[in-house]
């Protein structure tokens, strides 16, 4: 009897992310949960080369063993020192495929993937979205008509977004090379436990009684902390017991016009600020609402799907995919309308701590059944399978979540 052939084992497959920079992000988080789901897996060899000086995910990246190279630049495009250190970086690692992030990544990985040849697949990572390209910066208005023109060169583009992807190819990016694959989350890090309760409030100093609402994010005008304070200030005037806790880098020291707004709405009691913190999941479970106030630009904001996992009800601006991440689970509210997110609060905290529970238990289903990390790590490695077998076929079906069209063959 002629025994079965044994199928041929994939070689393990190099991955270089290019990626804008290492500090705290929604981008470079997923990069390092990427990372991290695929240690010590022989089919998904990767390294990571930082445009800027690596930052605080640097110690992540290099307890999961990957190595880390950097060009040590500062903002802006890659001179032609960083150039060349760009190539030469490359030409180490030798690469099969190249994983750009963020804009500037993006570009940098394709003119990497030009030098390695068109052997090396080029694969971009948009993070961003673009409810109206007025709203950025002239600088990143440019980028994004670079970017455009270069889309080409990808073999692939990956939107964390569905209304970024449409966003991004209205305005230029190649069509017919759309990735839709959604963030993804360690369910077993971020998970329910009431009884982070009492350690929320011992380790901000809030009292017991105010249902806690959080926002976890950068200061950064798109996230309009501004609105959330007024938000909040109506919610407590038509009687919610609410604390207004807002938690990101710089958010310790405010810039006048948010401290001021806040001294005048809100009783100094009732809001905490804390800058950057790398501890959220051991206080995040705690919390009593997340809110996210964002006025544009999300694409698919981290922080929704980590609440989730964690049980937690959430109320999120209606900006990129948050209304579709949040589902029946969560509210969203128009951008910038102070008086709908303060309707959403005082409906949430009114549900009492009973009704919050069961929401965020439906919530955290939402999460496991959709942007589980594992299965998302495995649509990534299914991605690269795809494009080095020349057999990718792009998402054409928008409606649900997951990639479609990113190529059957299990990596």
């Amino acid at each position: 009897m002629t025994p079965k052939p044994i199928p041929a084992k994939r070689p393990p497959v190099a991955i270089e992310h290019v990626t804008t920079s290492l500090d705290m992000g929604g981008a470079q988080a997923m990069l390092v949960k990427l990372i991290e789901a695929g240690a010590g897996n022989d089919r998904n060899d990767s390294s990571v080369l930082s445009l800027m000086r690596p930052g605080v995910m640097l110690p992540a990246l290099r307890g999961a063993g990957c190595p880390v190279y950097s060009l040590d630049m500062k903002r802006g495009m890659v001179g032609p020192a960083g150039l060349i250190r760009l190539l030469r970086i490359t030409a180490r690692v030798n690469p099969d495929v190249i994983q750009g992030w963020m804009y500037h990544g993006n570009l940098a990985a394709s003119v990497a993937g030009f030098f390695q040849g068109s052997q090396v697949p080029v694969v971009w990572n948009v993070r961003h979205s673009l409810s109206d390209p007025a709203l950025e910066t002239r600088t990143t208005r440019r980028l994004l008509a670079l970017s455009a023109r270069m889309s080409r060169s990808a073999a692939a583009i990956i939107y964390n977004s569905q209304v970024a992807a449409r966003e991004h190819e209205a305005i230029g990016f190649a069509s017919g090379r759309a990735a839709y694959i959604p963030n993804g989350f360690d369910c077993d890090y971020y998970k329910p436990d009431r009884s982070r309760r009492s350690y929320l409030r011992s380790v901000f100093g809030i009292s017991d009684e105010p249902v806690v609402v959080a926002m976890i994010a950068r200061l950064h005008p798109m996230k309009d902390h501004a609105m959330l304070v007024d938000a909040v200030a109506e919610a407590r005037g038509a009687g919610a017991n609410l604390h207004l806790l807002m938690v990101g880098s710089d958010l310790d020291k405010p810039p006048p016009a948010l401290a001021k707004l806040i001294a005048d709405r809100l009783p100094a009691e009732c809001v905490t600020l804390a800058g950057q913190r790398t501890d959220v999941a051991d206080w995040l479970p705690g919390v009593d609402i997340v809110a996210l106030s964002s006025a544009w630009g999300e694409a698919f904001p981290n922080i929704l799907g980590e609440a989730m996992a964690c049980g937690l009800p959430c109320v999120a601006t209606d900006i990129g995919d948050c209304a579709s991440i949040l589902g029946e689970t969560g509210l969203t509210v128009p951008a910038r309308s102070v008086d709908a997110m303060a309707a959403a609060l005082v409906r949430i905290a009114a549900l009492g701590e009973a009704g919050r529970t069961s929401m965020g238990a439906a919530a955290r289903e939402r999460v496991l059944s959709q942007f589980e990390l594992r299965q998302v790590a495995l649509q990534y490695r299914r991605l690269y399978a795809a494009v080095l077998d020349r057999t990718f076929a792009p998402t054409t079906d928008w409606g649900g979540s997951g990639m479609r069209g990113a190529g059957a063959r299990p990596a």
